[in-house]
């Protein structure tokens, strides 16, 4: 099942990194946009996760938190 998820934000997104910039750089990522551990009803949302590179793919939860809103906008935006 989370392999069908991964598969469905890396097809949803081009297979490339949302935040596309010169800093893109590693393999690709599927980022739960809402936490794994603290929302488990949103795991397999295709709107809750985002593909990213391994620079841009946040390593610690502060980071994470400060992101969360530009995650959920470039989704949105990817499916609008």
């Amino acid at each position: 099942k989370y392999k069908e998820w991964r598969n469905g934000v890396f097809g949803r997104d081009k297979w490339i990194c949302s935040l596309k910039n010169k800093e893109c750089k590693g393999q690709l990522q599927a980022h739960h946009i809402l936490r794994w551990a603290d929302y488990p009803e949103l795991r397999y949302e295709l709107n809750n996760g985002i593909s990213l590179c391994q620079a841009h793919h946040p390593r610690k939860r502060a980071e994470e938190k400060r992101l969360m809103p530009v995650f959920q906008e470039l989704v949105s935006v990817s499916n609008g």
